[in-house]
This record gives structure tokens, sequence and C-alpha cells, in this order.
């Protein structure tokens, strides 16, 4: 009987050590997300915390470098207050003034510099009316290179 209680107790206490650790693991992952506006109330707070801004892009505050892959713009969301982003890497293709942004990194100063940009779209797809081709013509192009 002294030998089921041993066994007992060190699986609990072997489950609870495993499931501490998930625990941490899991609350140095979470990226919590926010408004401009709530990071404008209080900037402090953000300083050196990895955080995601969901935004658009402030139109007239595009500043792309593309010798050195470096992208400048503001985030807002109601046109009179913005935040300034610097990111380094390539833009995206989808990227433009007035387009939803969320951007993840961290607070340093009046800048976020974001290690992400991702790119808002709309869920409609829509093919542009010159580009669609008939069978025909697609393999007559075909053939002829």
């Amino acid at each position: 009987m002294k030998s089921t209680y041993k066994f007992l107790i060190g699986g609990i206490i072997i489950f609870g050590a495993i499931a501490a650790i998930s625990l941490q693991s899991l609350q140095e992952a979470t990226v919590f997300f926010y408004t401009p506006q709530e990071i404008l109330a209080d900037p402090n707070e953000f300083e050196e915390k990895t955080i995601r801004i969901g935004a658009l892009v402030q139109n007239g505050s595009v500043d792309w470098d593309a010798k050195n892959l470096m992208l400048a713009f503001n985030i807002t969301e109601d046109s009179r207050s913005y935040i300034p982003v610097a990111y380094q890497g390539v833009k995206p293709d989808m990227f433009r003034e007035g387009q939803g942004v969320v951007v993840e990194g961290q607070m340093q100063g009046d800048v976020f510099h974001a290690d992400q940009l991702l790119v808002k779209h709309s869920e409609e797809y829509s093919i542009d009316p010159e580009m669609h081709k008939s069978k025909k013509d697609y393999y007559k192009t075909m053939s002829q290179e």
C-alpha cells in the first residue's frame, strides 16, 4: 500500500511541475492586441512590451526606402491622433495608405518599432476584366512561345 501512495504523490508532483512550466511559457508567448487610442492614453505602460496594434495607415504618411528596406508610416483610427511606426523589411505588396494593418512589435519612446507587418484585405476576390482571357487566347499565347 505504501508504494502505491509514493507513486501517486510522485505523479501529482510531476503533473504539477509540467502544468506550471506550460502555463509560464504560455504567458510569455501571449501577445495582446490594442487600438491606437489605448496606446496613446498611456504610452509608457507599453514601453518595451511586445504588443499588436490594429489600425489604418494614415494618408500621406508613408515613407519607403527601398534601398535600405525601411518603411515608416503612421497608424491611426480617427485620423486625428496617430502613432509613428518604423518597420525594417520587405514592404507587403498590398500595403498602401488608408489600408488596414496589424503591426506587432514594441513601443520605444514615441515610435512603435514593428517586427511584423500584416496587411488586412477584403474578403472579396474579383478578376480584372482586362486580365480575363478566353481559353483560345490563352492557348494561342502558349503556342507562340
